[in-house]
């Protein structure tokens, strides 16, 4: 009997969508361009109270704690602080990324 994975989806091979207005804010926010395979691998995941249907990863202790484990201390690393990143739970985009303010 043969098994088909024909909806399997390799987690390697995905690509992070911005939407044009994410990648805008990406890029005036001066994000680096990995920070969001690094923000939903590893950031606190919460549902965005706002009724939009988003969810919202965000770059806490406990995630940059994992984060540093896995990867090691490095500036990139470190810039990832406080940063989030607010998804749609339809689709998967990456509506709007930035950092916390302190």
């Amino acid at each position: 009997m043969a098994h088909s994975n024909q909806h399997f989806e390799a987690t390697r091979s995905r690509r992070e969508v911005l939407s044009r207005h994410g990648n805008k804010l990406a890029q005036q926010r001066a994000v680096d361009q990995l920070a969001p395979p690094l923000l939903l691998a590893y950031g606190q995941r919460e549902h965005d109270g706002n009724g939009m249907g988003s969810i919202r990863y965000l770059m806490t202790d406990a995630a940059m704690a994992t984060l540093t484990r896995a990867v090691r201390h490095t500036k990139q690393v470190e810039a990832l602080t406080g940063a989030y990143a607010v998804v749609s739970a339809d689709d998967g985009t990456v509506n709007t990324i930035g950092h916390r303010q302190s």
